[in-house]
């Protein structure tokens, strides 16, 4: 699907309800679904739920894409079929239940390679309920498949990291000037500032910075979902 009859499509999906137009779309980016949802979960029936949920994304990427900015839909609907995904988290039950914040940690590289090693195997449905390990020589993290990201996964990957900033960048937005930077330098930075040296550098109390973060954390979280966050994600 070329570029102008992607814009074809999306054209006749918003401006005339053309099922068939969206059809045409779902079915040129359904791949991009499996894709993602195929990264949680090698279970049949798992996957098929994840896949469905990244679907409904696609559709909702279609309602919402921006007509006037010159990306690719496959670029614009990554982030809402990760989230898709992401928020359906919660709902599917492996054999170990894992929280959906531990689903996402283990994907973003924010865990230990034992841990993620762990997460993974629940996924697959190949850790044992009582915690018991196999006996055999290299034990059951013999069977848990590549970490390593193909180079569709890399360009995934990274147009999902693109949409995150943008949105993250448009939601800090209405914020105060004040509220921003204390966002920016508590929860944004790689290694947060401490309390007083921003509130000497604000020239504020850190009694008046800690409900100046509150409250600033509770409208960038109410714009992010404005803008379509989870709930689950952010909690």
């Amino acid at each position: 699907m070329n570029v102008q009859q992607e814009r074809d499509a999306i054209c006749s999906w918003q401006d005339q309800g053309d099922r068939a137009a969206l059809e045409l779309l779902l079915r040129s980016h359904a791949r991009q679904a499996w894709s993602q949802a195929s990264k949680f979960t090698d279970n049949p029936v798992h996957l098929e739920d994840l896949a469905a949920e990244g679907m409904i994304g696609l559709m909702r990427a279609a309602d919402n894409f921006d007509r006037t900015q010159e990306v690719r839909f496959s670029t614009y609907s990554a982030w809402w079929v990760m989230n898709g995904i992401s928020s359906a988290l919660a709902r599917i039950k492996a054999v170990i239940d894992i929280p959906t914040r531990t689903y996402l940690d283990a994907q973003l590289g924010k865990l230990s390679d034992d841990e993620r090693a762990l997460v993974r195997q629940a996924v697959q449905g190949m850790v044992a309920l009582d915690g018991s390990s196999s006996d055999d020589e290299g034990g059951s993290f013999d069977f848990l498949v590549s970490d390593e990201l193909g180079p569709e996964d890399i360009v995934s990957e990274q147009s999902r990291s693109a949409m995150l900033t943008r949105m993250l960048a448009e939601a800090l937005e209405p914020l105060s000037g004040e509220e921003a930077e204390v966002i920016r330098r508590r929860k944004l930075a790689a290694s947060p500032e401490p309390y007083c040296m921003i509130a000497k550098e604000l020239g504020v109390s850190e009694a008046r910075l800690r409900q100046v973060e509150k409250r600033a954390m509770m409208r960038l979280r109410r714009n992010l979902v404005d803008r379509g966050f989870s709930r689950s994600v952010l909690a």
